[in-house]
């Protein structure tokens, strides 16, 4: 049950690249991984489509990207928190949902956060998995001061580590995926 892929356009003129799967229920809208996020990919990595097929089978389940990442327009200028929020809007809004259930994964987290203080009648549960609430706390932990000095140097070598640390892979096919 492969999604299709579909667009909407933000108020400021970005193309954000969504897929709907599953009805009934309270949709739930997940919240992309900036910038790591490809609803395409996510998809076919091994597991995913189990995994977003699970949630469907009760509700609608809403996957998009964000502004600058995947499949959505990579060259923006504003990737603000307010710009990441009205992605969000237009999502949301495209589809017409009235209410839904937030679910804010890793960086997507403060927009969610934000979108959820500024509309709390529309997001019937926040939920936040691996988040935060202010990125300028997380940015100056010393961890990630030394992954991003990874990132500057070699990027093959920050995202498996990366994906070694954020998801426990090791080494191998699916840790380069």
């Amino acid at each position: 049950m492969e999604p299709s892929i579909q667009y909407a356009r933000t108020s400021d003129g970005v193309s954000i690249a969504f897929w709907a799967v599953g009805r009934g229920g309270t949709p739930i809208v997940l919240m992309p991984w900036i910038p790591f996020n490809h609803i395409q990919l996510n998809w076919e990595r091994e597991g995913q489509a189990h995994f977003y097929e699970r949630l469907a089978e009760r509700r609608m389940v809403i996957n998009y990207d964000g502004r600058g990442s995947g499949m959505s327009d990579r060259d923006v200028d504003d990737i603000s928190l307010d710009a990441h929020v009205r992605d969000l809007e237009t999502i949301v809004d495209h589809l017409g949902l009235d209410k839904f259930v937030l679910w804010g994964f890793l960086t997507g987290g403060p927009a969610a956060i934000a979108y959820a203080a500024r509309y709390p009648g529309r997001v019937s549960n926040l939920v936040l998995w691996c988040s935060f609430a202010r990125a300028a706390d997380v940015l100056q932990a010393p961890q990630l001061q030394a992954l991003l000095g990874i990132a500057e140097k070699d990027w093959a070598l920050f995202t498996e580590t990366l994906s070694s640390v954020v998801f426990g892979w090791t080494a191998g096919e699916q840790a380069r995926q």
